[in-house]
């Protein structure tokens, strides 16, 4: 029983100490004002977590949260994960019907100018022959922008 108290009070002090002055947005943080102590933002911190309201927060832009301003779609992460080689050789080259496609669903008005900036980071979009299809999506939303 002891070991146990133990290893709960460690773990409580390891997760507060992560994330001491700064408990992220959701339920916790609205209804919990006064976080001036490690109970109250591990108070904050497991309200937020356990009512499972944080996700909702950050994707509707409610509860205290703000909104990504760059949000992909699945069809996003799908088409990039499915269409990987096809895409890092168009963005190689700088146009092509991949790339074009990628333009559309993230809703680029420019695809020329698109292209050509990919192209020019492609080293940076495709880091090495195992970089993932997120990092891919992460490294375009940033140059796209």
């Amino acid at each position: 029983m002891k070991k146990g108290l133990i290893v709960a009070s460690t773990l409580v002090i390891m997760s507060a100490s992560a994330v001491a002055g700064n408990v992220g947005c959701g339920l916790g943080n609205m209804v919990i004002k006064n976080q001036n102590s490690t109970l109250m933002q591990i108070l904050a911190v497991t309200t937020n977590g356990t009512s499972g309201n944080q996700t909702f927060g950050i994707t509707s832009g409610t509860m205290g949260c703000s909104k990504p301003s760059k949000m992909v779609s699945n069809k996003v992460e799908s088409f990039v994960a499915d269409n990987m080689d096809a895409l890092a050789l168009d963005i190689s080259n700088g146009q092509g019907t991949t790339l074009n496609t990628l333009a559309s669903l993230l809703k680029v008005k420019d695809t020329v100018a698109f292209g050509k900036k990919l192209q020019s980071n492609f080293s940076s979009i495709y880091t090495s022959s195992k970089v993932s299809s997120a990092q891919v999506i992460d490294s375009v939303i940033v140059l796209g922008s």
